[in-house]
């Protein structure tokens, strides 16, 4: 003898909220022989079951969200002379007082002579290029936007001394420049594709209420992308820092003074945090958390109507199909 079929209603929505309507309202219509061997799940029911899951689906949709923001604000920094875009650059050389000079001369005089030869204040670096100016003018330009840029202070002093005449550079410093290009590319890709990725997640990561199968493939794409998002804030730091500290070490008798940009790299590392938990998140949505597969096979009790007679599958009423976001159709 077969056992009895559980079958998903919905409540009336006249002025008689409780009472359930359609064909399944009666055991008998329904093909059941004991009306207490039928076990009904309304709307209420259904929220209840998935409410933890869709909330935590929800927030990890949210952190991608805040991820994605962060991420266009490292995009666009330093790509304007503006008081907002001018503030966000990754790092910073400072040469106002590159041009040595005997211990009587002043600092207004030491300025004339180096932009006499066209040598700026400073120099600072974005995502997409590099902008000049004076500390009492501010940025005076910027270098035109270009795919996978990368900073080369030697050259930028070069040309700006030198009117772009060639030197040969010694070794050392053509494979440490040889490095930097490397990473600079790889910052660059990572964080182009990370902000592609944040993106997409913001609309799929709602789809893990219905099911943990559906959550396999988003939680591995979500990991990818906080993987891809940290690496490229590492990336980052550690090669501005390294810049730093090269300069610091080697070219101090030029008074050169490099310093990093704190605005952009909290933004940088605000991207990185949200983008990792919401990844964790729907990682462990792909084990924990009541979906609604789960609610449809039975192998979760729903709320007061737990059932007792555990595995058998649920007929699903089509008024109770939950759309993307996780709410019940009406």
């Amino acid at each position: 003898m077969s056992g009895p079929i559980y079958n998903a209603v919905r409540r009336s929505q006249g002025s008689q909220g409780s009472t359930v309507v359609g064909s399944q309202a009666s055991p008998t219509a329904s093909g059941f022989s004991d009306p207490k061997a039928a076990t009904y799940l309304t709307k209420a029911d259904l929220r209840a079951g998935t409410k933890h899951r869709k909330r935590f689906a929800i927030a990890t949709s949210v952190f991608f969200f805040i991820a994605l923001v962060m991420l266009i604000l490292v995009q666009i920094g330093n790509l304007s002379n503006n008081h907002v875009l001018g503030d966000l650059y990754f790092f910073k050389i400072d040469t106002t007082n590159i041009i040595l000079a005997d211990p009587g001369t002043t600092s207004k005089l030491q300025q004339s002579i180096a932009e006499s030869s066209g040598l700026h204040d400073f120099y600072q670096v974005g995502m997409w290029n590099f902008c000049e100016g004076y500390n009492d003018v501010g940025i005076t330009a910027c270098s035109r936007p270009a795919l996978m840029y990368w900073f080369n202070p030697v050259q930028i002093i070069l040309d700006e001394l030198l009117n772009g005449k060639q030197v040969t550079l010694p070794p050392d410093v053509s494979n440490y420049l040889t490095v930097l290009r490397a990473a600079s590319h790889a910052m660059f890709a990572m964080f182009f594709a990370s902000t592609f990725t944040s993106f997409v997640l913001i609309f799929l990561c709602p789809l893990a209420v219905y099911s943990r199968l559906v959550s396999i493939p988003i939680a591995l794409f979500a990991l990818a992308s906080g993987l891809m998002t940290f690496l490229a804030a590492g990336i980052s730091t550690g090669m501005w820092l390294v810049l730093k500290r090269d300069i610091l070490a080697n070219a101090a008798d030029l008074n050169i003074v490099p310093s990093l940009g704190a605005k952009l790299f909290v933004l940088m590392w605000i991207a990185a945090g949200c983008s990792l938990f919401a990844a964790f998140g729907q990682v462990g949505m792909m084990c924990c958390g009541t979906s609604r597969r789960d609610i449809k096979t039975g192998r979760r009790p729903v709320g007061r109507k737990a059932r007792t007679e555990g595995g058998v599958p649920v007929e699903e009423n089509p008024a109770l199909r939950r759309r993307w976001w996780g709410s019940v159709s009406q």
